[in-house]
């Protein structure tokens, strides 16, 4: 079974993990993947740096996954994209590498309006090629 699990760190993103590695250790090959928003020119020079610490902020929560397969010394491999739109990466990536499952937090940290919380969640289980879990 192949399986991706996306997070950005957030608590139920982590316990996607962890479901994720109990699946590793049945034999699933799991890779982890993290989207890191693109801000590209929507922001003025003020904010110059702003990219690089989304991208910061993305790559610590991939390694952060990527340390408690580690610890279990199961191999998992990661991914970390640029996205306007994360689930638009998650649903690319489940496609073209023919995953069999999609293992996700119901809510992320993007630290949107509440009417928008779970807006990624719920974009990748009604597009999704593959079966979606989603932790909470």
């Amino acid at each position: 079974m192949k399986v991706l699990v996306a997070t950005d760190g957030s608590e139920p993103s982590i316990k996607a993990v962890q479901r994720a590695l109990e699946l590793a250790e049945q034999g699933a090959e799991v890779t982890i993947m993290s989207v890191a928003y693109f801000a590209g020119d929507q922001f003025d020079a003020t904010f110059y740096d702003i990219q690089e610490k989304l991208e910061k902020d993305a790559r610590a929560a991939l390694n952060q996954a990527k340390a408690m397969f580690d610890a279990k010394n199961i191999h998992a491999e990661t991914v970390l994209e640029l996205g306007l739109v994360p689930a638009n990466n998650i649903i690319r990536r489940a496609t073209e590498g023919k995953f069999d499952r999609v293992i996700m937090g119901s809510t992320g940290k993007s630290g949107l309006t509440l009417a928008l919380i779970g807006s990624t969640a719920s974009k990748v289980v009604t597009n999704a090629p593959c079966e979606v879990t989603i932790v909470r």
